[in-house]
């Protein structure tokens, strides 16, 4: 860890480490100061490491990790030198070590003299405006909220508390809930696509709807959501953006679905609780995606799809029967190949 950018790590032995995360400890007989966090194949003997994919497991056994965040179903392999520290996720695991080595992000109170706020915002207490900030007329910015360098709040905007907004971000038209992170980049509340071709030319169709985002929700750098043509554009609770992710107008997702990079969801479709959209997967306007939906990635997903369904392919259909397709088109063209010699 470069503590330029993430602080220095806590002072803190394996021991407390575990005792602080819930971990069972195999190996008590070796306890250290962690010095600090590293993969399985660079880690030292007082650094923190996790294994939590098999691919990696050759890493895993010959690691000199001083201690690794483990399953049960690997204590086995575990180098003879090394601390196991057992839990029943690893990533989730690991994130909570994070957590406590790392100090938690702070910021300044404070407004640079640079940003340009309209009389009427309300600006809530402990909150920090960066460099180049336009805060337009009747905003609302909740308590403990940063706003990063050159970022936009177009008027009426209402933004609640501790929210984490990066450089250059613009939003307009939206209503934005307590905790949200929204990345370098990103742009909420533009206007969709409303242009209908009409013989004398394009036409088009005012955007009159909004953007309304629900608590704990991230935002990808680089994400665009458009506001709603009328109806409001929505995301839910603790649902997931990724970076460059196009939302179209009117779009509704639910609440802890993930959206991966470069997935794009045309205008008026709505997406249901807990799905999960993998990198670049296409999805056209005015369908239903049921709860739990999950589609593998380059997914083309042209008609509503029921809940619980795994998909993939171009169009997508149920997952089993995409492999088949894949198989199929695989042998065919070897079969092929093998007749023409």
């Amino acid at each position: 860890m470069d503590s330029r950018f993430f602080g220095k790590l806590k002072k803190i032995k394996v021991s407390e480490l575990a005792a602080a995360c819930g971990f069972k400890m195999i190996g008590t007989d070796r306890d250290f100061e962690i010095s600090d966090v590293a993969t399985l194949a660079n880690a030292t003997e007082s650094d923190l490491s996790f294994f939590g994919n098999k691919k990696y497991r050759e890493d895993f056994k010959n690691t000199k990790a001083g201690a690794v965040v483990i399953v049960e179903a690997n204590i086995s392999d575990l180098p003879k030198n090394t601390v196991g520290l057992v839990c029943g996720h690893v990533m989730i695991g690991y994130a909570k070590a994070l957590d406590i080595l790392c100090a938690p992000d702070q910021h300044l109170s404070h407004i640079c003299a640079s940003a340009c706020i309209h009389e009427s915002a309300k600006i809530g207490r402990d909150c920090y405006i960066g460099e180049g900030v336009v805060i337009e007329e009747d905003v609302e910015l909740g308590e403990n909220s940063v706003v990063g360098c050159n970022s936009v709040i177009r008027k009426g905007c209402i933004i609640g508390k501790n929210a984490q907004i990066g450089n250059n971000v613009s939003i307009s038209c939206s209503l934005i809930g307590d905790n949200v992170i929204i990345n370098s980049g990103a742009r909420i509340g533009e206007s969709g696509f409303g242009i209908i071709p009409a013989p004398t030319g394009m036409v088009y169709v005012k955007q009159i709807g909004r953007v309304l985002i629900g608590n704990r929700v991230r935002v990808g750098a680089n994400t665009t959501i458009d506001r709603g043509s009328v109806e409001d554009t929505t995301i839910g609770d603790d649902t997931i953006i990724d970076n460059l992710v196009q939302l179209g107008h009117n779009v509704n997702v639910g609440q802890k679905s993930i959206i991966v990079a470069q997935v794009g969801i045309a205008g008026s479709t709505r997406v249901g609780n807990g799905v999960i959209l993998a990198g670049q997967v296409g999805i056209a306007g005015h369908l239903e995606i049921g709860d739990g939906v999950i589609a593998a990635a380059k997914s083309g997903i042209a008609s509503s799809v029921p809940a619980g369904e795994v998909i993939g392919g171009i169009p997508a259909v149920e997952v089993h029967a995409w492999k088949r397709q894949v198989a199929f088109l695989r042998n065919a063209v070897a079969k092929k190949k093998s007749e023409e010699k």
